[in-house]
């Protein structure tokens, strides 16, 4: 079976030395072949095989595949049709991202993804690379990168990072300038981890977990609940949805309404705004009622 056409490699131009494969294939698609990154993926349908370190390996669904720079290696669907999903980075990717300049590889190839979370992880940052880019795709795609790279490392490669501290100050202020760029009323500018990170003299990655163990969620979810909430405040002042959509950056309607539901539970139609007046008949005068 040859190669399907749905495969696609993402890129990106701030962040060299990532890529983002998306595979969905069936046949022997790739040759012996290496890569000068840590390779590391999730089969998610079908099931998949190589030949690696003199070895042949199957991988079924929920089974990772881990390899490190250089290593010579094929790739091939076992089954009718294989589906996977797989981040590339090189060594200075990872300190870009972890801060750590000399990551230690992978002992294993292969490995099973018992609670799903570097598949739910591969699923998280795959959503970006789909999604629309507004003013936070940036820095929710670096949330993600960060998030995926890290567990993978920790858990997979016995990577040890900074644990997080209070870093109290530096949390405030990156809290009031979310707070202040989800207030701007023509929010258009668009945001990133790293440009955070450096607003408070930390590395992302640092800033990212201290963020999130102080305030409960990363600064991308917090980012998009004030957004959401300055979009309420907005409907209620009489903007319509489309209006609300251009001010706060949204690439569309259909992104905005989407991203209003996944937090309030409810679409714009159905955030109903019941506005006060006066519930008398302003000809008739208190005192002057009647009954029957």
């Amino acid at each position: 079976m040859s190669p399907s056409a749905n495969n696609r490699l993402h890129a990106l131009d701030w962040l060299p030395g990532l890529e983002f494969l998306d595979a969905d294939f069936g046949g022997q698609p790739f040759g012996r072949h290496c890569h000068d990154a840590f390779a590391i993926g999730a089969i998610h349908a079908g099931v998949g095989g190589y030949q690696c370190r003199g070895s042949r390996y199957a991988l079924p669904r929920r089974t990772l595949s881990l390899m490190n720079p250089g290593e010579v290696h094929t790739g091939y669907a076992l089954s009718p049709r294989l589906r996977y999903r797989m981040l590339y980075a090189t060594e200075d990717s990872v300190a870009v991202l972890l801060d750590e300049r000399h990551p230690r590889g992978f002992n294993d190839i292969t490995a099973e993804d018992r609670d799903g979370e570097t598949a739910r992880l591969l699923a998280n940052a795959h959503a970006y690379f789909e999604a629309p880019h507004d003013a936070g795709w940036k820095l929710g795609l670096e949330t993600a990168l960060t998030e995926l790279l890290r567990h993978s490392l920790t858990h997979h490669a016995g990577l040890r990072v900074r644990a997080p501290g209070h870093e109290s100050a530096a949390v405030r202020v990156t809290r009031e300038w979310l707070d202040a760029l989800a207030a701007t009323p023509d929010e258009t500018t668009a945001v990133s981890l790293r440009e955070l990170a450096a607003r408070v003299q930390l590395h992302p990655n640092y800033l990212l977990q201290c963020f999130t163990r102080q305030i409960g969620i990363p600064p991308y979810a917090y980012w998009q609940y004030r957004r959401i909430e300055r979009a309420k405040q907005l409907l209620l002042a009489g903007l319509s949805a489309a209006d609300t959509t251009y001010r706060l950056g949204f690439h569309d309607q259909a992104h905005f309404l989407r991203s209003f539901r996944r937090i309030t539970g409810v679409t714009p139609g159905a955030y109903r705004i019941h506005r006060g007046g006066k519930h008398l008949n302003p000809n008739i005068s208190p005192g002057r009622w009647k009954t029957r």
